[in-house]
């Protein structure tokens, strides 16, 4: 099942916050750190960008053929890539409702769109990932659980740092 890492990682970033409240999601380790609720919004954010381009990507002629990329690397937090602006997230603090709903949405878009596809045809239409250069949606989809693991690492530590 295409989909089930994503599921598994997403019930264990709801784990890591659940009995925190808003004004702990929402607060800072340092100025330059994000919150909890930025790094839910970001994630929230990315799961919407790579539904979008992968739709496109599927209205390419062109058919691919590309090697698996190492994107487990993403796991190494001692490796940072900064976010791209349009992923990230806003400074405003935000309700977790409103974040929970978001995640729901952008998470249930891209499982649909794994589920609607044949895993050959996600194999043949790609786009390029900023670090790991072009991936097949069927990589992407599997990505987005890596990604979403890194951040889990994250939220882990931002609860450290404050204490939680």
């Amino acid at each position: 099942m295409m989909f089930e890492r994503n599921d598994e990682i997403r019930n264990q970033i709801w784990e890591a916050v659940s009995g925190l409240d808003e004004d702990q999601l929402n607060q800072k380790p340092s100025p330059e750190q994000w919150s909890i609720i930025q790094v839910l919004r970001h994630l929230n954010l990315m799961e919407n960008v790579i539904t979008k381009q992968a739709r496109l990507a599927l209205e390419k002629e062109q058919n691919v053929s590309i090697e698996k990329k190492p994107y487990e690397m993403s796991l190494d937090r001692s490796r940072s890539v900064e976010a791209p602006p349009h992923v990230q997230p806003p400074t405003d603090p935000e309700a977790l409702a409103d974040i929970r709903n978001d995640l729901a949405s952008s998470h249930q878009a891209l499982e649909q769109f794994a589920r609607e596809h044949d895993v050959a045809l996600l194999r043949s239409k790609s786009f390029p990932h900023p670090a790991f250069g072009e991936m097949d949606l069927a990589q992407w989809i599997d990505f987005t659980s890596y990604h979403e693991e890194r951040h889990l690492g994250q939220i882990q530590e931002i609860k450290q740092q404050l204490g939680l």
